[in-house]
């Protein structure tokens, strides 16, 4: 029996930095306050949150039982006051979106949680309650996430250490920046230079994926070209956050396990690049894009600018990879892509929306606000990811379903 075929992806038009662009993802303010910006202290967890909140990425605090924390437990993470150390956007057994002890987590399969003991203390006396856990998480939104070995599992990012390896050209620094706001800027640009390092590794084991399925030299070819960009944004990043900082930061080691292919054939191939690729990295453009319009600094804009372009092709990269395992996989493929695209979308309306625009300083320097983060996440979905789709698939329901 012949499979079917899905029809392409052929207008180029969707593949440039558009102007307009649904990750609904609430940003609220992190549990603590902001950390010193010595230089001895940038080699500490870049995501603890004890510091400022992650402003490259939604965000936000939690606190819920102690079941339901579990849910979403890193598998192996330690225990602390009883809750799990560590989340990631995978609960299981799953729990109904609606469920109101969600309100106020990330559904994002590719969120992170860190568990904050002093909040836990402090909610567990005022509601007499001893199975309550509170965490800040943040959505990883800046190129393809390195998600760690199998499948659906918590993204990776290497640890800080002082060194010039990654920092690129020096950057003049700009004046007239207080201390906090400064404090803010380096570690939003630390925490993109270590998403953009992990997506290095995420795109040399998508060419081994892409291998182990027979595709075509172009893809593969593409994979590695993408690693190139994403070494040469990882640099940009950290070039910033060394102006910002006055310090050199570098990425240590990434386990080895963390970019090992997956299996799972082309179904795997197809789910894992839509959510990866598709969505991350159509966000990640269409965010950039705006950030740089925004942006009043030369350097940061210009680091944007070249950022967004590049995610766009990245983007243009995984809708042809779908493509080509629809076209392999015919119905199987497209029916199991339908699926966990819907998934994705409910868990993403499922999220919290709320949050303020973020102060202008920041905002000069190319870092937006979680309200214009959330509608260029939404106008990413309606205008582009959802029309993708439903043309690749041949389903025009997907558009009214998913935009």
């Amino acid at each position: 029996m012949k499979a079917e075929k899905a029809a392409p992806v052929r207008d180029p038009r969707l593949w440039t930095p558009l102007d307009d662009s649904v990750y609904i993802i609430q940003e609220g303010r992190a549990f603590g306050e902001s950390g010193p910006t010595q230089p001895d202290q940038w080699g500490m967890d870049p995501f603890d949150p004890d510091g400022e909140e992650e402003q490259g990425c939604p965000s936000g605090d939690w606190c819920g039982p102690v079941d339901v924390a579990e849910r979403f437990a890193v598998e192996g993470t330690p225990r602390e006051l009883g809750c799990p150390e560590r989340l990631r956007g995978q609960n299981k057994p799953p729990l109904k979106a609606s469920d109101p002890r969600l309100k106020g987590l990330s559904l994002n399969p590719v969120m992170m949680g860190r568990l904050y003991p002093i909040a836990t203390g402090e909610a567990r006396e005022k509601s007499g309650d001893d199975a309550v856990c509170c965490y800040h998480w943040y959505d990883y939104c800046s190129g393809r996430p390195l998600l760690d070995g199998e499948r659906d599992a918590e993204g990776v990012v290497a640890t800080l250490r002082p060194g010039a390896a990654w920092s690129g050209r020096q950057i003049q620094t700009p004046g007239s920046l207080d201390e906090r706001t400064r404090a803010r800027l380096t570690r939003a640009w630390l925490e993109d230079a270590l998403m953009e390092h992990a997506s290095v590794a995420a795109f040399a084991r998508a060419a081994l994926e892409l291998l182990a399925v027979g595709a075509p030299a172009a893809l593969i070819a593409g994979c590695r070209q993408a690693a190139a960009d994403e070494i040469a944004h990882a640099r940009l990043c950290f070039a910033l956050a060394r102006r910002y900082a006055g310090v050199d930061m570098e990425p240590a080691e990434l386990p080895s396990s963390a970019a090992a292919p997956r299996r799972g054939g082309l179904v795997a191939l197809a789910r894992d690049t839509f959510a990866e690729g598709c969505v991350g990295e159509t966000i990640a453009a269409l965010t950039a894009a705006r950030a740089a319009r925004a942006c009043a600094d030369p350097e940061a804009r210009a680091a944007l600018e070249t950022i967004a372009e590049d995610e766009a092709r990245h983007a243009a990269l995984a809708w042809a990879t779908v493509d080509y395992c629809c076209r392999r996989g015919g119905q199987a493929v497209i029916r199991a892509l339908a699926e966990h695209a819907t998934e994705l979308l409910a868990r993403a309306d499922a999220s919290p929306s709320d949050g303020d625009d973020d102060d202008a300083s920041l905002r000069a320097h190319g870092r937006l606000g979680p309200g214009e983060r959330a509608r260029a996440r939404r106008d990413a979905w309606r205008e582009l990811i959802a029309p993708t789709l439903a043309s690749l698939t041949g389903d025009a329901r997907l558009a009214g379903r998913l935009g």
